[in-house]
């Protein structure tokens, strides 16, 4: 199972004291996970690096980090995002001695030999987004599915009233996204008793998972919720959505936006209803709650959709954050792992 918001911070990098601030408190959220010196010491370089290219480069941005897990393994991801002035030459940024800002050009490189995963997008004139992970020793096994995913609460919220998970259950996959209603505590309490109830019911179909968290959610304020249920080996994604969570499988640069009825989980549904959408080996599928402008594109962005998922998620959370409310977004790709 892969799970979300509980774990994911945001830090500001704005000027030089982002830099240590951002380390600071990366290392706090892998205290619980049981690092070695050696790989405590890694992260710590690697968000450095990470954050010191905003200040050097884009002056302002943000560290994005949550903690994962693969079987027993605990590991890290960090993303970091900027508007700066892009990466013209990504390839030759990536060796050892490369600088475009007077330094000594081992950013890249040193995040490349010390992390796992590293991928990158970077636009001319438009800014920046890269993603690492850094593991417990020990091999991680890719699965079948690559996910990624921003869920952090609205300004000054302490806690994110949208959560999500994404879980491996036999033949298929299942992606699910809550919105409580509102914010804060209360919202929180509910989307969090949502995904609980889906998990308990990973077996069911979409419309009965629905049912399911439509019951364990009628003691909280409610959310609005969607599952889809992908079947690799039938190039299908069975889809069933309460409310505005937005979603869209993606194919080769068309997009196909997936079908919700109005209503609040946990208190007025007109309908759960299921709906069946083709879902090839290289479609990509992504949803996200109201925190999220419904109006992008992906064209603005190409070679985005072969990227690593959150590479997808952090954009979009980069470029159509409303602002005014907790934000989820998760991208979902078939494939075992990103391209090199």
């Amino acid at each position: 199972m892969t799970r979300g918001n509980s774990l994911q911070i945001v830090i500001p990098v704005e000027e030089t004291s982002g830099i240590a601030e951002a380390r600071r408190r990366v290392a706090a959220l892998a205290a619980p996970l049981g690092f070695d010196d050696t790989t405590a010491g890694a992260l710590a370089i690697a968000v450095t690096e990470a954050a010191t290219n905003i200040v050097k480069h884009a002056t302002r941005g943000s560290i994005v980090a949550r903690s994962l897990e693969a079987g027993d393994l605990r590991g890290v991801e960090v993303v970091a995002l900027d508007h700066g002035r892009g990466i013209p030459n990504l390839r030759a940024s990536m060796r050892d001695g490369h600088s475009t800002a007077g330094t000594a050009g081992n950013g890249l490189g040193t995040l490349q030999r010390m992390t796992t995963g590293l991928d990158i997008y970077s636009q001319a004139g438009k800014g920046t987004v890269l993603r690492f992970e850094v593991w417990q020793p020990g091999a991680r096994q890719p699965g079948v599915y690559t996910a990624g995913a921003i869920c952090l609460p609205k300004p000054r919220e302490t806690v994110c009233g949208d959560d999500w998970a994404v879980l491996a259950h036999r033949d298929r996959l299942i992606l699910f996204v809550a919105d409580g209603l509102g914010h804060g505590p209360d919202a929180a309490s509910a989307s969090r008793a949502a995904v609980a109830a889906v998990t308990r019911h990973a077996g069911l179909k979409a419309a009965e998972i629905m049912e399911a968290a439509h019951a364990a959610l009628r003691p909280t304020r409610g959310a609005a919720a969607a599952v889809a249920i992908v079947q690799g080996a039938d190039g299908l994604c069975t889809f069933c959505g309460v409310g505005n969570i937005a979603a869209s499988i993606r194919v080769n640069g068309d997009a196909r936006n997936l079908v919700s009825h109005n209503g609040i989980l946990g208190h007025q549904v007109r309908k759960m209803q299921e709906f069946q959408y083709p879902f090839p080996p290289d479609a990509i599928l992504v949803a996200h709650s109201d925190g999220l402008a419904t109006r992008w594109d992906l064209e603005s962005y190409p070679g985005l959709e072969n990227r690593h998922p959150t590479l997808l998620a952090a954009m979009l959370y980069r470029d159509y954050l409303r602002g005014r409310d907790d934000v989820t977004v998760v991208a979902l790709r078939a494939e075992g792992s990103p391209p090199a």
